[in-house]
């Protein structure tokens, strides 16, 4: 749990040396994903209040809404999952000590844009139906529902868990949305303390930033959450590399590369990252890197 604090005491001090970047890259991703912002934020608002649902005839305006609210949200993460990727791979560097490149956002948006689209949209699925679920059998009349509202509020603790590990195994390990699903899963399990530990932190991050929403939301708290969030996947998976449990992405330990060699672009996948984090192999699907595999 201690770990978490740490990250987070070490995002804040990147956060003021690299202020002018720092804000801009938080902004970049703030505005595209405004569209996204508001259909949460309205979905939200509606679920707060009964009056649509006795408007016109019975559940009529509230299923409107749910179909508004469906094809609207899915447009709109088609273009906030690669900006969230974007997010994460300008951040990225900082995690490796490196120098912070704002010119990564757009690069890494691109690269992901089709794994980052398809992850955040499974994402707030997953996140929306277990809400509802909550929602739904909280406000039931029908006696000892309540009981499965519990249950599912369990399971959407263990959902909100999860998502500090998701676009940081994205970046890191280049994998595909199932495998990153299990890794990060295997992480939260494994490593329960620093879970728990980014669970308090990302609560009172929000707690503190949503009040003064105009002034933190936009300008910091994307930025801050993807630094803690990478520097503690970066943490966790140099450790299991150590250990044995996960191979590096080139297979073998190669010359370290000079000083005044370019930064590398984005990273490729290969056989070795197709290897769980718990040490069990997983067969790649490479689109375009078979002839690479068999050379």
């Amino acid at each position: 749990m201690r770990d978490a604090w740490r990250h987070l005491r070490a995002a804040l001090g990147e956060y003021y040396y690299e202020l002018p970047r720092m804000v801009a890259v938080s902004l970049m991703w703030f505005i595209v994903c405004v569209p996204a912002i508001w259909v949460g934020f309205r979905a939200w608002v509606f679920l707060g209040q009964d009056e649509g649902l006795e408007v016109g005839s019975g559940s009529v305006p509230a299923v409107a809404f749910a179909v508004q609210a469906t094809v609207f949200g899915l447009l709109s993460l088609v273009i906030a999952g690669p900006a969230t990727a974007g997010l994460h791979a300008a951040v990225a560097p900082l995690a490796h000590g490196e120098l912070f490149e704002i010119g990564r956002f757009v690069r890494g948006a691109r690269h992901h844009f089709r794994r980052a689209w398809l992850l955040l949209t499974l994402d707030v699925l997953v996140g929306t139906v277990l809400a509802l679920n909550v929602w739904f059998y909280w406000h039931t009349e029908v006696p000892g529902a309540w009981m499965l509202s519990i249950l599912f509020g369990y399971a959407l603790l263990a959902w909100a868990a999860l998502q500090p590990y998701l676009f940081p195994l994205m970046i890191e390990l280049d994998q595909g949305i199932w495998l990153i699903a299990r890794n990060a899963a295997f992480i939260a399990v494994d490593n329960v303390g620093l879970t728990i530990g980014l669970l308090i932190v990302n609560g009172v991050l929000l707690a503190v930033s949503l009040p003064l929403g105009a002034i933190l939301v936009p300008f910091a708290l994307p930025a801050v959450l993807a630094n803690i969030h990478l520097r503690s996947a970066v943490t966790v998976i140099g450790r299991y590399r150590d250990q044995g449990r996960i191979l590096p992405r080139t297979g073998e330990a190669g010359p370290a590369a000079p000083a005044t060699t370019p930064s590398p672009g984005p990273p490729v996948r290969d056989a070795a990252d197709a290897m769980g984090l718990g040490g069990r192999p997983r067969r790649l699907r490479d689109r375009d890197d078979g002839a690479d595999a068999s050379a």
